[in-house]
Protein backbone atom coordinates (compact mmCIF):
# COMPACT_ATOMS: atom_id res chain seq x y z
CA UNK A 1 0.00 0.00 0.00
CA UNK A 2 1.21 3.47 -0.74
CA UNK A 3 2.25 5.64 1.77
CA UNK A 4 -0.38 8.12 1.74
CA UNK A 5 0.59 12.24 2.55
CA UNK A 6 -1.16 13.95 5.47
CA UNK A 7 -3.86 16.61 4.99
CA UNK A 8 -3.74 17.14 8.82
CA UNK A 9 -1.34 16.59 11.65
CA UNK A 10 -1.97 17.35 15.03
CA UNK A 11 0.36 17.29 18.17
CA UNK A 12 -0.38 18.11 21.60
CA UNK A 13 -3.14 20.61 20.51
CA UNK A 14 -4.71 22.51 23.52
CA UNK A 15 -6.77 25.46 24.05
CA UNK A 16 -7.52 27.08 27.01
CA UNK A 17 -10.08 30.11 26.98
CA UNK A 18 -9.52 32.68 29.96
CA UNK A 19 -11.35 35.17 31.48
CA UNK A 20 -10.63 38.99 31.26
CA UNK A 21 -8.19 39.16 33.81
CA UNK A 22 -6.20 36.03 31.99
CA UNK A 23 -7.63 33.11 34.50
CA UNK A 24 -8.44 29.67 33.05
CA UNK A 25 -12.08 29.67 32.42
CA UNK A 26 -12.77 27.23 29.79
CA UNK A 27 -10.25 24.15 28.56
CA UNK A 28 -11.81 23.74 25.50
CA UNK A 29 -9.22 21.10 23.65
CA UNK A 30 -6.53 19.08 26.17
CA UNK A 31 -3.16 17.38 24.43
CA UNK A 32 -5.31 16.40 21.01
CA UNK A 33 -2.80 14.68 18.62
CA UNK A 34 -4.22 12.97 15.61
CA UNK A 35 -3.27 12.64 12.13
CA UNK A 36 -6.03 12.69 8.51
CA UNK A 37 -4.80 11.37 5.06
CA UNK A 38 -5.39 12.71 1.91
CA UNK A 39 -8.48 10.87 0.92
CA UNK A 40 -9.40 9.99 4.31
CA UNK A 41 -13.06 10.70 5.73
CA UNK A 42 -12.58 11.87 9.21
CA UNK A 43 -15.15 13.09 12.31
CA UNK A 44 -14.51 14.28 15.15
CA UNK A 45 -17.73 13.30 17.50
CA UNK A 46 -18.60 14.34 21.23
CA UNK A 47 -21.05 16.20 23.43
CA UNK A 48 -21.64 19.94 23.11
CA UNK A 49 -19.00 22.11 24.37
CA UNK A 50 -16.26 19.08 23.81
CA UNK A 51 -14.10 21.26 21.58
CA UNK A 52 -15.30 20.24 18.25
CA UNK A 53 -15.41 23.33 16.56
CA UNK A 54 -12.83 24.91 18.46
CA UNK A 55 -10.35 22.37 16.97
CA UNK A 56 -11.78 23.33 13.40
CA UNK A 57 -11.29 26.95 13.62
CA UNK A 58 -7.75 26.16 15.36
CA UNK A 59 -7.48 24.52 12.07
CA UNK A 60 -8.72 26.86 9.46
CA UNK A 61 -6.32 29.81 11.47
CA UNK A 62 -9.48 31.54 13.34
CA UNK A 63 -8.05 31.17 16.41
CA UNK A 64 -4.57 30.50 18.10
CA UNK A 65 -4.15 27.26 19.90
CA UNK A 66 -2.93 28.37 23.45
CA UNK A 67 -0.26 25.29 22.70
CA UNK A 68 0.67 22.65 20.34
CA UNK A 69 1.52 22.39 16.26
CA UNK A 70 -0.78 22.09 13.34
CA UNK A 71 -0.24 21.32 9.97
CA UNK A 72 -3.03 21.59 7.41
CA UNK A 73 -2.29 20.52 3.48
CA UNK A 74 1.55 21.06 4.64
CA UNK A 75 1.15 24.48 5.90
CA UNK A 76 0.87 25.54 9.38
CA UNK A 77 -2.75 26.75 10.39
CA UNK A 78 -1.74 30.23 10.81
CA UNK A 79 -1.02 30.46 7.28
CA UNK A 80 -4.15 31.87 5.49
CA UNK A 81 -3.01 31.45 2.11
CA UNK A 82 -3.68 27.62 2.80
CA UNK A 83 -7.46 28.23 3.06
CA UNK A 84 -8.05 29.14 -0.33
CA UNK A 85 -7.54 24.96 -0.88
CA UNK A 86 -9.80 24.59 1.60
CA UNK A 87 -13.90 24.58 1.87
CA UNK A 88 -15.51 25.15 4.96
CA UNK A 89 -18.89 24.62 6.25
CA UNK A 90 -19.65 26.48 9.84
CA UNK A 91 -22.21 25.12 12.10
CA UNK A 92 -23.82 28.55 11.23
CA UNK A 93 -23.93 29.61 7.70
CA UNK A 94 -23.14 33.07 7.20
CA UNK A 95 -24.98 33.87 3.77
CA UNK A 96 -26.75 36.99 2.43
CA UNK A 97 -30.25 36.07 2.50
CA UNK A 98 -31.22 38.83 0.14
CA UNK A 99 -29.33 36.69 -2.52
CA UNK A 100 -30.63 33.97 -4.22
CA UNK A 101 -28.39 30.61 -5.16
CA UNK A 102 -26.51 31.58 -7.86
CA UNK A 103 -26.14 35.27 -6.59
CA UNK A 104 -24.64 33.52 -3.69
CA UNK A 105 -22.54 31.36 -5.55
CA UNK A 106 -21.02 33.75 -7.46
CA UNK A 107 -20.07 35.58 -4.65
CA UNK A 108 -18.22 33.47 -2.82
CA UNK A 109 -16.64 32.20 -6.64
CA UNK A 110 -15.63 36.24 -6.63
CA UNK A 111 -13.82 35.55 -3.07
CA UNK A 112 -11.52 32.92 -4.80
CA UNK A 113 -11.23 34.84 -7.78
CA UNK A 114 -12.47 32.15 -10.56
CA UNK A 115 -13.77 33.59 -13.64
CA UNK A 116 -17.56 34.04 -14.85
CA UNK A 117 -17.95 31.37 -16.90
CA UNK A 118 -16.02 29.08 -14.34
CA UNK A 119 -18.35 30.50 -11.27
CA UNK A 120 -21.55 30.07 -13.36
CA UNK A 121 -20.72 26.37 -14.79
CA UNK A 122 -19.16 25.49 -11.01
CA UNK A 123 -22.32 26.94 -9.27
CA UNK A 124 -25.12 25.12 -11.84
CA UNK A 125 -23.51 21.96 -11.18
CA UNK A 126 -23.24 22.86 -7.90
CA UNK A 127 -27.00 23.66 -7.39
CA UNK A 128 -28.19 20.30 -8.99
CA UNK A 129 -25.88 18.74 -6.59
CA UNK A 130 -27.47 19.36 -3.35
CA UNK A 131 -30.99 19.72 -5.21
CA UNK A 132 -31.84 23.14 -5.50
CA UNK A 133 -32.62 23.42 -9.06
CA UNK A 134 -36.17 24.42 -8.41
CA UNK A 135 -35.06 27.22 -5.65
CA UNK A 136 -32.13 28.47 -7.55
CA UNK A 137 -33.94 31.83 -8.13
CA UNK A 138 -35.78 32.13 -4.59
CA UNK A 139 -34.24 34.75 -2.22
CA UNK A 140 -32.10 32.70 0.79
CA UNK A 141 -34.64 34.23 3.46
CA UNK A 142 -37.23 31.98 1.75
CA UNK A 143 -35.54 28.68 2.41
CA UNK A 144 -35.80 26.35 5.09
CA UNK A 145 -32.82 25.33 7.68
CA UNK A 146 -32.36 22.00 5.61
CA UNK A 147 -31.98 24.15 2.20
CA UNK A 148 -29.74 26.81 3.78
CA UNK A 149 -27.42 23.74 4.72
CA UNK A 150 -27.49 22.44 1.22
CA UNK A 151 -26.33 25.97 -0.64
CA UNK A 152 -24.10 26.32 2.42
CA UNK A 153 -22.45 23.18 1.49
CA UNK A 154 -22.33 24.25 -1.98
CA UNK A 155 -20.94 27.44 -1.19
CA UNK A 156 -17.98 25.03 0.84
CA UNK A 157 -17.10 23.37 -2.63
CA UNK A 158 -17.18 26.55 -5.06
CA UNK A 159 -13.48 26.58 -5.02
CA UNK A 160 -12.67 22.79 -5.80
CA UNK A 161 -11.32 22.39 -2.39
CA UNK A 162 -8.30 19.54 -1.59
CA UNK A 163 -9.87 19.70 2.05
CA UNK A 164 -13.51 19.95 3.16
CA UNK A 165 -14.25 20.79 6.78
CA UNK A 166 -18.10 20.47 7.83
CA UNK A 167 -19.17 21.87 11.34
CA UNK A 168 -22.36 19.99 12.21
CA UNK A 169 -22.85 18.81 8.36
CA UNK A 170 -26.40 17.11 9.57
CA UNK A 171 -27.75 20.06 11.58
CA UNK A 172 -31.01 21.54 9.91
Amino acid sequence: MQNQENVIEIRNLSKVYRDFWGRKKVQAVKSLSLEVKRGEVFGLLGPNGSGKTTTIKMLLGLLFPTSGQITILGRKASDVDKNERIGYLPEESYLYRFLNADETLDFYGRLFNITAAERAERADSLIKMVGLEHARRRQLKEYSKGMTRRIGLAQALINNPELVLLDEPTSG
